[in-house]
């Protein structure tokens, strides 16, 4: 009987040195490589959920409210850039299938020269609808030198579509009627290929 235990424990013993010899090992190898995984905040989560209509900003200040300002504002300044990122490369694509389709050559890079001018109307119409944002998260951290860490996610809640027809409409009408008739400009054919270039970040 006892001989009977001894066999046992050494069987066991065996076993877990093969099993630190398999799985523990590779355990022990992570944990000396000196990486942590560092958590995401809810708001980067949920910005992640739907990036075509949310951005985050964060802001950090020894006052509450001061650092929630800032993460507003870096929010809306991120979303603005990216969403008049999305709309140059709708106009950009106008302006080939107008340059493409025209016969005269003259008149086709007449044409681009045209809808290539809107560029500049779509950072304004781009920053006016980011104003419609509204914060759908915050997250708020004491650091250890008493500042504040806030996190802000920010939405644009009518969706893509909406999105697409507001900023097409916005940019419309900042071009000139003059130009919009050389560009032979369609709008819903300019609003679509916007919601194209949106769903892409999905």
């Amino acid at each position: 009987m006892k001989r009977n235990y001894f066999l046992a424990a050494t069987v066991a013993i065996a076993a877990g040195v093969m099993v630190t010899g398999c799985g523990g090992g590779k355990m022990a190898l992570e944990s000396t490589t000196g990486q942590k995984k560092i958590e995401q905040d809810i708001c980067e989560q949920l910005q992640e959920e739907k990036p075509a209509l949310r951005a985050v900003g964060i802001g950090q200040h020894f006052q509450e409210s001061t650092a929630r300002n800032i993460a507003e504002a870096q929010a809306r300044a991120q979303f603005a850039r990216a969403l008049s990122s999305k709309v140059k490369t709708a106009t950009t694509s106008e302006a080939s299938s107008y340059t493409v389709s025209s016969s005269d050559l003259a008149t086709g890079n007449s044409i681009s020269d045209q809808i290539a001018k809107t560029n500049s109307f779509v950072d304004a119409a781009a920053n006016e609808v980011v104003a419609g944002t509204v914060p759908i998260k915050i997250s708020k951290y004491m650091l250890s030198n008493n500042q504040y860490k806030v996190y802000v996610c920010l939405e644009y809640q009518k969706g893509v579509s909406e999105l697409a027809a507001e900023v097409a409409k916005r940019v419309e009408q900042k071009i000139p009627d003059e130009q919009k008739h050389k560009m032979n400009f369609e709008f819903e054919q300019y609003r679509k290929r916007i919601e194209a270039e949106l769903e892409k970040s999905k």
